[in-house]
């Protein structure tokens, strides 16, 4: 068994030959999963020793996790903070700046009185949420490049509020 070398178990950008930034070749990401998926599928390993078997399990879940985090921008977002060592708990508990709040309750108050066969309504209020998404995601980017790791995970914040939102059922064409 020949593991990528220089990754980690953790070290997904490693793990997929990919440079560590939030801004992802997303073709070259899935074409090294299917890739590491092939050579390690624990099914190739089936008649090695048990300890290779187990071996190919783990790195096969480790590959699928490193998939379901990087192909994830809020979840990507999330995992450079964490590799950058900022305290996601502190930044939580810091919270968002207040024009924001403000702008995520008018948001989830559009989104309550928003009547199940207004079509257009929906279209206009996902448009709207998904502008704010944008504008948090280029800001996360823009900080994290800076090195304003503190800046970085406020912005992340708002992503995870507004991409929760932008998966609420109501938003979604009946």
């Amino acid at each position: 068994m020949n593991a990528t070398a220089g990754a980690t178990a953790r070290d997904y950008f490693s793990l997929f030959q990919l440079e560590p930034d939030f801004a992802l070749d997303e073709t070259a990401l899935e074409r090294a999963y299917h890739a590491l998926l092939t050579q390690f599928h624990p099914d190739r390993y089936a008649g090695k020793p048990q300890v290779e078997q187990r071996v190919a399990a783990q790195f096969c879940a480790d590959i699928n996790s490193g998939f379901r985090i990087l192909s994830d921008e809020v979840s990507r977002a999330e995992y450079l903070l964490q590799q950058a060592g900022v305290d996601l708990v502190a930044a939580e508990r810091a919270g968002v700046e207040s024009t924001f709040l403000m702008t995520q309750i008018s948001l989830r108050e559009q989104l309550e009185e928003l009547a199940p066969s207004d079509a257009a309504g929906r279209q206009d209020l996902t448009a709207d949420i998904q502008g704010h998404y944008t504008a948090s995601r280029d800001q996360f980017a823009k900080t994290l490049a800076a090195n304003a790791y503190l800046d970085a995970a406020r912005h992340w914040q708002e992503m995870c509020y507004l991409s929760k939102l932008l998966s609420e059922p109501k938003l979604r064409v009946s």
